[in-house]
């Protein structure tokens, strides 16, 4: 059996604050906002954001527009992307002219981006969607931005971004204002339910029963983190014989993917405490997982006074402010929601820094 795709569980109050927005824009109602959904790798932004364009594509009178920030080198090639699709249609006629000759797309577009989206919206409205936000060309980001608050405060246009922690100081470069105007959602970890429900529902949907031993054995594993929900989901998944007449997850299908499973995972870790080496980060990060080990979140003060008993970082409270922000931009750290509390961004991480720091 193949991988079954993942039902995104605990996300409702996302789900239903975008249902509002495509109400309005199917209406023609400005949202006079854009919407940020930021947090650690891993936490299932990209799958949200499919979610969110699926259900966009659904709606009456209401377009898509996906943006990959890796394809928009340039202010010139993210115009030609906002174009109205009559644009193109023009241009192939060879009826859409700039100083009497016909515009390519190759140069750049006879109109500001706000004119751009303006156009766009004429008819239908549009949601754009962004993911790795954190990854736009500053100019190109610029742009956008000015481009989306312009238009989205009047027309029905709506501007979506995804990314990782340090979305906020790259928007924040873009345009200082931006972020303090948009509707922030922070993407974390699931809910126990949600957990649960992830598991759980892609089986039920197939009329296959998941043993209750089998669930608390993949709970603990997957520690409400979504990364690790889909790895064990479609893993357990492919253990279900084909064709059963009672299909069913145990113990022993369960029992045979963990060894796959932990190795992935261990991968995944390996690469994220790279990271941390690559940056000059490994020092201070391994004074913070020590700080966790007996506590599964710190205060504000907890993780300062684990700072400055790093032998590199934290000796002046600059250093500590830059190497709390550094951590949380990777996403080692991420601040409890509604609370002035910090926990791992990624569980388990701090163990295997810990691990990986002694072997060095």
């Amino acid at each position: 059996m193949g991988a079954k795709p993942p039902f995104l569980a605990g996300r409702e109050t996302e789900k239903s604050l975008f249902r509002d927005f495509l109400t309005d824009l199917a209406g023609r109602i400005a949202p006079g906002t854009s919407l940020i959904l930021h947090g650690p790798r891993g936490n299932g932004k990209t799958v949200l954001l499919g979610w969110l364009r699926d259900a966009a594509r659904r709606s009456a009178g209401v377009e898509t527009l996906t943006l990959r920030p890796a394809e928009i080198p340039n202010e010139a090639r993210l115009g030609e992307l906002l174009a109205p699709q009559s644009w193109w249609r023009r241009l192939g006629s060879g009826q859409l002219t700039l100083g009497g000759s016909p515009w390519k797309p190759a140069s750049a577009p006879p109109a500001a981006p706000g004119d751009l989206l303006a156009g766009r919206t004429r008819k239908h409205g549009l949601v754009i969607l962004v993911d790795e936000a954190h990854t736009l060309d500053l100019a190109v980001g610029r742009a956008l931005l000015g481009a989306a608050q312009e238009v989205g405060a009047e027309l029905p246009c709506l501007l979506v971004l995804a990314g990782t922690p340090n979305l906020e100081g790259r928007l924040r470069s873009m345009e200082a204002s931006f972020w303090s105007r948009a509707t922030i959602l922070r993407i974390g970890r699931l809910r126990d339910e949600a957990t649960r429900e992830a598991l759980v529902r892609p089986f039920a949907a197939e009329g296959i029963a998941v043993a209750d031993a089998a669930l608390r054995i993949m709970l603990r594993h997957v520690q409400n983190y979504p990364f690790f929900v889909q790895l064990m989901g479609s893993a357990a998944w492919k253990q279900c014989p084909p064709g059963s007449e009672r299909p069913r997850v145990t113990t022993a299908a369960v029992e045979r993917v963990l060894p796959e499973f932990r190795r992935t995972k261990r991968e995944y870790y390996r690469h994220r405490v790279e990271e941390l080496i690559d940056r000059d980060l490994l020092p201070v990060a391994l004074s913070v997982a020590e700080a966790f080990r007996t506590r599964p979140s710190l205060s504000d003060g907890q993780l300062r006074n684990a700072l400055a008993r790093s032998p590199v970082h934290g000796v002046t409270s600059r250093e500590r402010a830059d190497a709390m922000r550094a951590l949380r931009d990777l996403g080692f750290l991420w601040r409890v929601e509604g609370e002035l509390r910090w926990e791992p961004g990624i569980p388990s991480l701090m163990d295997y820094t810990r691990e990986a720091a002694a072997s060095a």
